[in-house]
């Protein structure tokens, strides 16, 4: 059962009532077609998740009765920085990583990147990652930061707790669950690979390298693979 985006709740107390309303409750009154007296999945984006039953479905909104509360286990924190990618091949990478419980997204524009961003990329990416926790019942939302030059946001990762780790084919045999890293952020790099400068700078910076594949993956297929791998290696 897909949750609703409720992000007004922000505590939980068995009996209380809250309201939905905008486009959530379109989604439920237009497209769920949900009525009164149905059970449904609530979801604050910000670590709580509850059960509620549906009490009134108005013109512009709807009341709902909190139930109970739903476990929920959190991944450690990691997060993904990633070259703009062509084909939207990128809004898969934020959809399947958001799935995987990534807690925050960094895209950057390297020097061999081919798409360039957009005035609503970062609005195309928010709408995805929200859609995604509420299909997978993930409570967090993850934090998606403005897509910036490589250096700049290197910068950004540390500022905001993250340590970078690169994900490279040249290094085989140092894996995910090697490294200790209390909060990495996994490096993507573009469709043509690293050039030669930011192969210097993660060297220069003293970045760690790390496989993920024997193979050569493309780039959404190594964000969803390093995700999956730190998800196992964490549980």
């Amino acid at each position: 059962m897909p949750s609703f985006y409720i992000p007004e709740l922000s505590e939980f107390h068995s009996g209380m009532i809250v309201e939905l309303s905008g486009a959530e409750h379109h989604h439920l009154s237009r497209v769920s077609r949900h009525q009164s007296g149905d059970a449904i999945k609530l979801n604050n984006g910000s670590g709580l998740l509850a059960l509620g039953r549906i009490t009134e479905i108005g013109k512009n909104s709807t009341m709902i009765e909190v139930m109970a509360q739903i476990p929920v286990q959190a991944v450690p924190d990691y997060a993904i920085a990633f070259a703009l990618l062509k084909s939207q091949n990128d809004e898969l990478l934020v959809e399947k990583c958001t799935e995987l419980g990534a807690s925050a997204f960094f895209p950057f524009v390297s020097e061999f990147t081919i798409r360039k961003p957009s005035p609503n990329t970062a609005e195309r990416f928010a709408k995805i990652a929200l859609a995604a926790i509420k299909q997978c019942d993930n409570p967090y939302l993850p934090g998606l930061e403005p897509c910036l030059k490589l250096s700049s946001a290197l910068e950004l990762i540390r500022s905001k707790g993250f340590e970078p780790v690169v994900c490279s084919e040249s290094r085989p045999g140092h894996w995910v669950d090697q490294p200790e890293i209390a909060k990495p952020c996994f490096l993507i790099g573009p469709e043509g690979g690293w050039s030669p400068a930011e192969l210097e700078l993660f060297q220069a910076q003293k970045i760690p390298e790390i496989s993920i594949s024997p193979l050569i993956c493309r780039a959404e297929t190594a964000a969803i693979t390093v995700a999956a791998q730190w998800v196992f290696f964490q549980k």
